[in-house]
């Protein structure tokens, strides 16, 4: 059986205190051998992270410039250089609160491949799209236009925005039906199975009602991976083996 990916990402919501607890913590649990686990730490704190047992690296966000007068920003290869083997692009917050494009997005999924990071791409519709029935065209164009120039097989994290952060996750059932739909979506774009995570309000209750479906290859966590205990459930709770 594929292992699952399950990526924590932290957003904003920690300081350097935070990561430490969560190192000590985390280390102290046995070894997570049902899932392939993935940490998306504040930029500044990727280095502490690296202290992480059995853990990659991850970016939260990346530039679409390679280097040069761009103050704030961070490359891939400065990610690279920190350990970093992902990289998440496209949230929904970057997308809303940042004006960002599915070209930009592609952009900068393409800066990490070039580096040989693996770009994780969100997509996700919003309620009033999901109830007007447009989410599967939303999503359809999302993926392709955010994959464009992609050569090799990047990892898709389907969350719907209104889920987001507000403790209301979407239906098993509806997850499956979109992932298979991204999944069809980019076959005629990559020779291999492009692998799908979901977000959205995911935690230690809810989670195998997801990653029981092989469609479902894996979760994107936000809340709920800041406590390691917690994580730590939820990534020996998942199905498969490394």
């Amino acid at each position: 059986m594929i292992p699952k990916l399950i990526v924590a990402n932290w957003k904003m919501a920690v300081d350097l205190d935070a990561v430490r607890a969560f190192e000590c913590e985390w280390n102290d649990c046995p070894e997570v051998t049902t899932a392939d686990v993935v940490v998306a730490p504040p930029a500044v704190f990727v280095q502490q992270a690296a202290a992480l047992l059995g853990v990659s690296l991850c970016g939260q966000d990346v530039s679409i410039h390679s280097g040069g007068a761009h103050t704030g920003e961070v490359s891939a290869a400065m990610l690279k250089a920190l350990g970093c083997r992902y990289g998440i692009v496209g949230h929904s917050e970057r997308r809303s609160g940042h004006g960002e494009t599915n070209a930009v997005i592609a952009q900068k999924a393409l800066r990490l491949e070039t580096e040989g990071l693996r770009p994780i791409i969100c997509v996700g519709e919003s309620l009033l799209e999901r109830q007007s029935g447009g989410a599967e065209s939303l999503i359809a164009t999302q993926v392709t236009e955010s994959c464009r120039g992609l050569s090799a097989v990047p990892i898709i994290a389907y969350e719907p925005v209104w889920a987001i952060g507000s403790g209301e996750s979407a239906s098993p059932n509806d997850v499956v039906v979109m992932h298979r739909h991204i999944k069809r979506t980019l076959d005629r774009a990559f020779a291999a199975d492009v692998p799908v995570l979901y977000g959205g309000s995911v935690n230690p209750e809810n989670c195998t009602q997801f990653t029981v479906h092989p469609e479902v290859n894996g979760l994107l966590v936000g809340g709920a991976s800041l406590h390691a205990r917690q994580f730590w459930n939820m990534c020996t709770s998942v199905g498969g083996q490394r």
